[in-house]
């Protein structure tokens, strides 16, 4: 896929404006074919673009297979939204929390593509199921749930937690087996205080904290937090509510998606 340097020059400031992947805009101005860009894609080292059928991860997880699906352009935009969000101290954000609201089906499967696509960047990702009730991740990337979350907090020494994914520099630490007490094992910020030594090897630390009343002390401590809504169901009065239990924790709202 060789590009002449004013072509490569136009790629680059585009995508300075769009956050879009270089392949992608080289295509959207015409210099490249789609064809072109996934065979490019796929002699890249760390760049994972899986085969239609590819048993290694669930087809929910779209973006790991079609570059041109909707909710692919959701992911981008939204990694576009989070590589650009700065923390009061002016440090970029690195960990955030998605909060769903009405979206028990949704946000799993959002937050996995979301993901994707930040690995697919090159930045190395940890991709966290912190919905210790119910846990969605594991099955979407195919991966065992033997330990996890629930097994980090609880103080139990465990050589791997973290899991490699089919998507090269994606890694997935699991809910981890059920426990009675879930609720108290968010006390605290321990799960923040547990990630800040976990995640020193990431770039970017995504929680997929569920949508149940444990969501909010799962966010504690975290860098920002994001909360899905369902769009036509999801209530704005509920939405104020959990923004106002957010900013009474000191979390940072960086702000809502909507899903349908």
């Amino acid at each position: 896929m060789a590009l002449d340097p004013s072509q490569q020059e136009a790629v680059m400031q585009r995508q300075v404006e769009t956050g879009h992947l270089f392949g992608e805009v080289a295509v959207e101005l015409g210099f490249v074919t789609v064809d072109q860009v996934h065979r490019a894609i796929k002699q890249q080292q760390g760049f994972s673009v899986l085969e239609d059928g590819d048993q290694r991860l669930d087809p929910l997880v779209v973006t790991a297979f079609d570059p041109r699906d909707p909710l692919t352009s959701i992911a981008r935009n939204l990694r576009a939204t989070l590589t650009a969000a700065l923390r009061p101290d002016g440090r970029p954000v690195r960990s955030v929390a998605f909060i769903g609201s009405d979206t028990d089906a949704e946000l799993p499967v959002m937050v996995a593509n979301l993901a994707v696509a930040c690995a697919q960047t090159g930045a190395p990702t940890l991709l966290v199921d912190a919905d210790l009730d119910h846990p969605h991740q594991h099955a979407l990337f195919r991966v065992r749930n033997r330990a996890g979350v629930t097994t980090m907090l609880a103080g139990k020494a465990q050589d791997e937690l973290l899991q490699s994914t089919a998507i090269g520099g994606l890694s997935l630490l699991t809910a981890g087996p059920a426990v009675p007490n879930a609720s108290e094992l968010f006390d605290r910020q321990r799960l923040a205080n547990e990630l800040e030594v976990l995640s020193e090897n990431f770039d970017l630390v995504l929680i997929d904290a569920g949508c149940e009343a444990t969501a909010v002390a799962a966010a504690k401590g975290l860098d920002a937090a994001i909360i899905v809504l369902r769009r036509n169901v999801s209530y704005m009065r509920n939405t104020r509510l959990l923004v106002e239990k957010l900013e009474s924790n000191g979390q940072a709202v960086l702000g809502t998606v909507l899903v349908d």
